[in-house]
């Protein structure tokens, strides 16, 4: 979203998780897209209870040392103590015994306030990993995840800068953009039901009546689309073994809060205010009263611009109310907040959000491992769907990518990208030069003995034929 002078606000992706090995952050920076970042190397990052009460510093650092460790703990499980994928042992549970037991010689105001910045940081762990709780994120999966070495950084141009790149070498004519698609069809059943693909090619059917033949298709909606649709989209239908693997894995929804003031709203430093709300409020009050108590922090994106986080039920709520509402609800935020900043409130004029729940085409956010869920249901999730051919091998003909599909990079953009290229490279491979290749595209295997002759192949030689649907 474009808003004063040109600057942005992201609505989706935000991330470049992480330098080392990051095929994201290696095209930003061989294109020049992080040269404008600001490091906020001077940046002020205040945590105030919802009283308005400022939380001292040390006890702040105090809970990160604390929260650092315990996470460390978790993700063990996964490494060196696994726990059974059966035993519905959570996250959230793990963190909250582990922070008990360091609270245990604590009381009075002292412990409250540490309560208070580890509900904080609760919260804050909910949007990082797309869930409402984190009593639903299971403990013996947690470490699956593999963090990458380096900052976690922002693209000032936006992400969209990113997809800019990877469609550019792609033939205007051959992305078929406003085109969804209803039906893929890979089985012999087809022909019966008057959609014969020739020569045993996957059918693609599309809202609008087109029709498209494919030896491969590769499927990258994202798990949410997949637990809506996945029932009537592919004929016949996926595997039980796909099939389980996709209601057992979890997909949740995080959206931004983006309030735009007539004026500069936060004096410098200030760059990031921490929300430290009361969790016996939170578990108590009814959604409409509590939902923006889900919000961990407002942070300044521009002068006059905070944008605030939140997942789960309260994130879908947010996506049903009225605007009259939400700028009430904001207002009261900003009052509770802002307030302890600064004598006046700039006027609040515009208050955006984001909706990915009720977005048709994602249905969500991102996934996490749900309480009963494992890495081998990525593995289930991302197997393609073969054909058995007459010489023995077997023909992938629906592949499937997206974040969801890498087992330790999930909830990524750099995980999605990663997983196109794993499919693809399926394809090519599959593609080596065989007898059936070299009858049915002769100029495919010429353009393979080139490339593995010189080790270079031109983009002369590139197979065009490929349809990318969105």
């Amino acid at each position: 979203m474009k808003y004063n002078n040109g600057h942005k606000v992201e609505m989706g992706a935000n991330w470049i998780h992480g330098i080392k090995d990051n095929p994201i952050y290696k095209l930003a920076d061989e294109n020049n897209l992080l040269t404008e970042r600001e490091l906020h190397l001077n940046s002020k990052n205040i945590y105030l209870t919802e009283s308005g009460e400022a939380i001292h510093e040390g006890t702040v650092k105090k809970v990160d040392f604390a929260y650092g460790t315990m996470l460390s703990s978790c993700e063990e499980y996964f490494h060196t103590d696994p726990l059974s994928v059966d035993d519905h042992e959570s996250l959230g549970g793990e963190l909250d015994n582990l922070m008990e037991e360091r609270l245990r010689n604590t009381a009075g105001e002292e412990r409250h306030m540490l309560e208070l910045v580890y509900h904080q940081r609760r919260l804050l762990e909910c949007c990082i990993c797309g869930c409402h709780d984190l009593n639903e994120v299971s403990l013996s999966q947690f470490g699956s995840y593999r963090e990458l070495p380096g900052r976690h950084l922002v693209i000032p141009r936006g992400f969209c800068a990113i997809l800019d790149i990877v469609k550019n070498g792609i033939p205007e004519d051959k992305i078929k953009l406003n085109t969804p698609v209803s039906k893929i069809c890979y089985g012999d059943s087809e022909v019966e039901a008057g959609y014969p693909s020739p020569d045993g090619m996957v059918t693609v059917k599309c809202d609008n009546g087109d029709v498209y033949y494919a030896d491969h298709v590769i499927v990258t909606v994202s798990l949410g689309v997949m637990k809506s649709l996945c029932d009537k989209m592919f004929s016949p239908a996926l595997p039980a073994r796909k099939l389980d693997a996709i209601r057992r894995m979890g997909f949740g929804v995080v959206n931004k809060v983006i309030l735009v003031f007539d004026e500069p709203v936060l004096p410098q430093p200030i760059h990031r205010l921490h929300l430290a709300w009361d969790p016996a409020v939170l578990s108590t009050e009814n959604l409409a009263e509590r939902w923006f108590r889900k919000i961990y922090s407002l942070e300044v994106v521009h002068d006059n611009v905070l944008v605030g986080w939140l997942s789960g039920r309260e994130a879908m709520y947010l996506e049903s109310m009225s605007e009259e509402d939400l700028m009430r609800d904001m207002n009261r935020l900003v009052e509770m907040f802002v307030r302890t900043q600064r004598d006046t409130i700039p006027k609040l004029t515009r208050v955006i959000r984001t909706s990915w729940s009720s977005n048709k085409f994602t249905k969500g956010s991102y996934s996490f491992m749900l309480l009963g869920s494992s890495q081998e249901d990525i593995y289930s999730l991302m197997s393609p769907i073969t054909k058995n051919l007459e010489d023995g091998n077997k023909k992938p003909v629906v592949l499937f990518a997206g974040e969801a599909t890498h087992p330790e990079f999930y909830s990524t953009t750099h995980g999605a990208l990663l997983t196109g290229n794993r499919e693809a490279e399926r394809i090519i491979q599959f593609w080596r030069p065989n007898e059936e290749t070299r009858m049915r595209f002769p100029e495919l295997c010429l353009n393979f003995s080139d490339a593995e002759s010189t080790e270079e192949h031109s983009d002369d030689d590139d197979d065009d034929e490929g349809l990318c649907f969105m």
